[in-house]
């Protein structure tokens, strides 16, 4: 039964929470912070424990609404996601530089890796890097609107004076009652980047903050952080404050008003890594289980707190426990290549051959990319292994300055030689390039001089190459292989050798146009020597490589293949070599027909090639499922289209949305309902008309969808709209632009 001072401070607190979380809406004027405050807060409120008060439910109810209308963009959302995994798994790997490691057991104990406390829960861990997120990112897409801030000033208003209320209502004490004045100072604290600092001016708040729990998690929390990061003062005094914090915090949240709280989650696990330092000297484990079992019931089993507690689990030596957790994740296609390769390791070691041949079923068939599992045996020389994944990291980042470079080249070529491309036309294309160019010149008629002239009285032209330039070597230095090697002082030589002094005042004349492609040759020559740069540096790391520095070049050569919109195959590796021990086929082939079957030898062929393509563009998406058989997929799913049933080469299935993407030799289109949307040519992926956006692909022209949109049903409209998630957006994209490459090829549409 509730205490009559319980009851007290449970109003006080179902007040301050409300208040304190609209404030900070309002206070950070951040989308971001207010997708937080719904999830995690507003609409994660119990409301059996909640005060029977209908003007504060009232209010609730509004607060939510106002949210529900300017919530965050899903493409934001996933970048902030993607960036907190990115981080999580850089402090795991820096923990575990080898497989060697778990399969054999190592001592895990003695790493200093506080993952809690280092990279926090996705819900603080925002609020601790919001600066280093907007830099990478357009501030205004997360900028709160105005209007959105003066609905909330209104909401918080009567917030306050709900609380004059509740205080006669309840009776509980005034010093209950957080004032906006305190919110407003508390808000700032938190925003506060020195941890010293912070921390000071909480302890000189504190005794303001008796019915707002939360309050002592943060306290708590920066105690913990100047414990890991500041040696040089007194680390047990820290430690100290950390724990009496985090017990206060569980005291008063005994019953807690929400129904997952995350920053009970993150109290638990941050208790965990102060009980997990080297410097404690840790023989029992049992309450280092309890709080993870807390810490995954507070957060209702949020993946960021399971990936926390099966690093935990390693770190204590309970493999088993580990194992569930990992499979977990890689079942729910939580960064998934990354948990898989672990959940492999595990399996080795704990000798459990069906679950490893579970898991290459659901992740890697091929097991290329997990740890290898022979005959039943463990396998604890790491060698191997890490020299495949090294190779494939080489080969990874080939083919990716292959991609990178060539959008350089066209972009460059673009600026210096705008001048010949029509209006239809957005790049200048490769073959036929200098012969174009020269065209143009040696034609010596007017009109080709006044659109010469027109093009560079529109542009200064050595301006957008020195931007070209400086965006070429800032991408670059992105990547640890190259800053920390000198690899991009030889590139900035190189650009110094090749360019300097490009500039020449444009001049339709034969003299100019030899000087440009001089230029451009010297253009292309930089991008020669970026590669050979790139081979260099891996030579050099080749002998003191680990899994540690593979998983981190590998993220980073990820994240900027994702910014440019280059999709990389996961596995590069012996790609030719796959399948040449096969038995010999005992089939008749199409080549027993003879010599004037050829047409149909080659349709085959281009078939298989298309296959090929397809089913690399979606390796190691977990969200599709890949149907090669589409005489059975059409057999049981009815479409009336016998052209569409006779063309198609594969379906992809997104299992999330029950769509079905139908790829043909020279279109695709998706399929829901037993409905096909308009086929789309795989060259039109770079016409604006079709509006395409990060998580949108649409399968009708903008101008036609208007035209008929009072003619056809609305089903209709809404079928030539795949709306998926960014990822498999981006690997449909790079599919048609892979066709396209391959048709020009071939010449065979």
């Amino acid at each position: 039964m509730t205490t009559e001072l319980e009851n007290k401070r449970r109003a006080a607190y179902a007040l301050n929470l409300c208040t304190v979380s609209v404030s900070q809406i309002i206070d950070y004027e951040d989308i971001i912070v207010l997708e937080q405050e719904y999830e995690a807060i507003l609409n994660n409120l119990n409301l059996e424990a909640m005060p029977k008060d209908e003007p504060l439910l009232l209010i609730i109810k509004q607060i939510l609404d106002v949210i529900t209308f300017f919530r965050i963009d899903k493409v934001e959302r996933a970048f902030i996601e993607e960036e907190y995994n990115k981080q999580v798994r850089n402090a795991i790997w820096s923990a575990v530089p080898n497989f060697g490691m778990l399969i054999a057991g190592g001592n895990l104990m003695s790493t200093g890796v506080a993952i809690a406390t280092q990279v926090g829960l996705g819900y603080m861990n925002y609020r601790n890097n919001r600066n280093e997120y907007k830099r990478s990112r357009e501030h205004k897409l997360w900028q709160l609107q105005r209007a959105a801030i003066e609905q909330f000033n209104g909401l918080r208003r009567e917030l306050f004076a709900t609380a004059w209320r509740l205080a006669d209502k309840y009776k509980f004490p005034d010093k209950y009652r957080l004032t906006e004045r305190q919110i407003t100072n508390y808000n700032e604290i938190l925003q506060d980047t020195n941890i010293i600092r912070r921390y000071e001016r909480l302890d000189a708040i504190k005794e303001y903050f008796e019915a707002y729990p939360p309050f002592w998690y943060y306290l708590g929390s920066v105690a913990n952080r100047i414990c890991r990061e500041r040696k040089d003062l007194d680390v047990n005094y820290y430690r100290k404050i950390a724990i009496d914090s985090f017990e206060k915090y569980w005291a008063i949240n005994e019953r807690g008003l929400l129904r997952e709280d995350q920053v009970a989650a993150g109290c638990a696990l941050e208790y965990i890594d102060i009980l997990l330092d080297p410097l404690n000297n840790l023989t029992e484990t049992s309450r280092v289980e309890a709080l993870m079992r807390q810490a995954i019931d507070y957060s209702g089993r949020s993946n960021d707190v399971l990936q926390c507690c099966a690093f935990y689990n390693l770190r204590i030596n309970k493999y088993k426990e580990a194992a569930k957790l990992y499979k977990y994740l890689v079942n729910e296609s939580y960064n998934t290549l990354f948990n898989a390769q672990i959940l492999s390791s595990l399996y080795v070691r704990l000798n459990d051959h069906f679950g490893y041949k579970l898991l290459k079923e659901l992740v890697d068939e091929t097991g290329r990319y997990l740890y290898p599992f022979e005959k039943g045996r463990l396998k604890s020389n790491d060698k191997e292994f890490t020299e495949k994944l090294f190779n494939n990291l080489k080969s990874r980042y080939e083919y990716f300055f292959d991609k990178f470079n060539n959008k350089y080249q066209i972009e460059f070529n673009n600026i210096l030689f705008g001048f010949t491309k029509s209006n239809r036309q957005t790049i200048l294309l490769d073959s036929k390039f200098e012969e174009t160019i020269k065209l143009f010149f040696y034609s010596q008629n007017n009109r080709n001089k006044a659109i010469f002239s027109d093009y560079f009285s529109s542009i200064n032209y050595g301006e957008k190459i020195l931007e070209l330039l400086n965006r070429y070597v800032k991408d670059l230095f992105s990547l640890t292989l190259l800053n920390k090697r000198d690899g991009i002082k030889k590139i900035r030589a190189s650009i110094e050798e090749n360019l300097r002094g490009f500039y020449s005042k444009p001049e339709y004349s034969d003299e100019w146009c030899k000087k440009a492609l001089g230029i451009n040759k010297r253009f292309s020559k930089v991008l020669i020597n970026t590669k050979s740069v790139i081979s260099s540096d891996f030579k050099s790391c080749e002998s003191t490589i680990d899994l540690s520095n593979i998983h981190i070049l590998d993220e980073e050569i990820t994240s900027l293949a994702s910014q440019k919109e280059i999709l990389i195959p996961i596995n590069m590796v012996n790609e030719v070599k796959v399948g040449t021990a096969k038995k010999e086929s005992l089939e008749f082939t199409l080549e027993f027909l003879g010599y004037d079957a050829r047409e149909l030898q080659l349709k085959e062929e281009i078939n298989n090639d298309l296959k090929y393509i397809i089913k690399n563009a979606f390796e190691g998406c977990n969200s599709v499922k890949i149907i090669v058989d589409t005489n059975k997929f059409f057999s049981e799913y009815f479409l009336n289209n016998n052209k569409l049933e006779q063309e198609a080469i594969t379906i992809v299935e997104l299992m999330n949305s029950q769509k079905y993407i139908v790829f043909c030799k020279s279109y695709f289109c998706v399929c829901v309902n037993n409905e096909h949307s308009e086929f789309r040519p795989y060259d039109t992926g770079r016409q604006a008309e079709f509006e395409d956006r990060e998580n949108i692909i649409n399968f009708r022209k903008s101008s036609m969808m208007n035209e008929v949109m009072n003619i056809l049903p609305k089903s209709s409209d809404n079928i030539n709209k795949l709306e998926a998630n960014p990822d498999i957006i981006k690997r449909i994209k790079w599919l048609a632009n892979e066709i396209t490459q391959y048709k020009d090829r071939k010449k065979f549409m």
